[in-house]
């Protein structure tokens, strides 16, 4: 079976996070076709994609292809939207009138909805509720699992302890978790886990949790975080938050699969700094990244995702850390959003 996989914003971040989800999880897939948009991949067996998508932070569809429109749509006679996502520079004016025609001989009402944006293809909050056929490269699929931003927007905003300026993404927590190769059963260790957002992502995968913070409020807020998100989904597995240092993290935690953090970047940036402000924070920052990666070590992590900071200047040079990296192998990838003023290094850390 052949299946369209449209990624996010971040390709090589998505294409990695996929890697690592699938070989984590056993999953044999095959590139039939891959740009920066999206990939086809061929699979010898089904899967729960709509599980898999609320796993994933950057993955938006996920389309089965199709040769015909034999069972394309199987509900009522009622009326139906559908939309054709197109995703290359091709025109579909041939298919919109095919699936006219089929509408036509299955007595279905059906009106096609448009992108409210200028481009050929609708986002994922619009696509909800759709018949969604997308074209991609050469092959034409129907969608079968959808990013639902609402679902984000819900946990994020209706958790009881919020800390808006400081707390990361659910998208990008879940990138990193994937990124580690952690699975259900595992267990995973975020030593600045702040309001927990990559614990709380993590338990719904049914991932076992640790948290370390230094501040007692932070540590509070994770746990009510926490309670709150076992309780609404109905979750299992277990966590252990600890008031502590991350440059002491085998004072808490013996030994554990894979560390998962974004850690402490400097004081929230309203504008680009100076090359002095950044070589300041830089010089603030370096010692305690240091000391939590031997202490990766000591907790013998066999993988760790740890997000650092590079300072965009205004003077538009990047600094960078400068960190210990001895016995570790090194993969990165750069994560930005178009308000911040900083550029996001995701490292992942596997011990030599």
């Amino acid at each position: 079976m052949k299946y369209i996989l449209i990624l996010g914003r971040d390709p090589s971040l998505s294409m990695a996070e996929l890697d690592s989800y699938f070989f984590a999880r056993k999953i044999k897939f095959k590139i039939l076709r891959k740009s920066d948009v999206g990939l086809v991949v061929e699979m010898s067996s089904a899967l729960n994609f709509k599980k898999i998508i609320k796993e994933l932070g950057g993955v938006q569809k996920i389309a089965k292809v199709v040769d015909d429109f034999a069972n394309l749509y199987l509900g009522g006679k009622g009326k139906l939207k559908y939309a054709i996502s197109n995703y290359t520079e091709k025109d579909v004016s041939g298919l919109k009138d095919d699936l006219k025609g089929y509408f036509k001989q299955e007595k279905i009402k059906a009106m096609l909805k448009k992108s409210h944006h200028k481009q050929d293809y609708l986002n994922p909050s619009e696509a909800q509720n759709v018949l969604e056929l997308v074209v991609f490269d050469r092959y034409v699929g129907k969608t079968i699992a959808i990013f639902n931003p609402k679902d984000h927007k819900d946990r994020d905003l209706k958790r009881p302890s919020q800390e808006r300026l400081h707390s990361i993404s659910i998208r990008l927590a879940k990138i990193l978790i994937n990124l580690s190769g952690a699975k259900r059963g595992d267990k995973l260790l975020d030593p600045f886990c702040g309001i927990g957002t990559i614990l709380q992502e993590s338990l719904l995968m049914g991932i076992e949790v640790y948290g370390v913070d230094n501040k007692k409020d932070r540590i509070k807020a994770s746990k009510n975080n926490i309670e709150w998100l076992k309780k609404t989904y109905s979750l299992e597995p277990s966590f252990k938050l600890f008031l502590g240092d991350a440059t002491r993290l085998s004072s808490y935690v013996d030994k554990v699969k894979y560390v998962v953090s974004e850690p402490y970047m400097g004081p929230f940036l309203r504008k680009l700094p100076t090359s002095l402000e950044a070589r300041k924070t830089i010089a603030q920052l370096e010692p305690m990244y240091n000391e939590l990666l031997k202490e990766i070590k000591k907790v013998k992590a066999k993988r760790a995702v740890i997000v650092v900071p590079v300072f965009l200047t205004k003077s538009r040079r990047n600094y960078d850390l400068n960190l210990d990296l001895k016995g570790f192998k090194v993969e990165s990838y750069f994560y930005e959003t178009p308000t911040s003023k900083l550029r996001r290094r995701i490292m992942i850390l596997e011990r030599r």
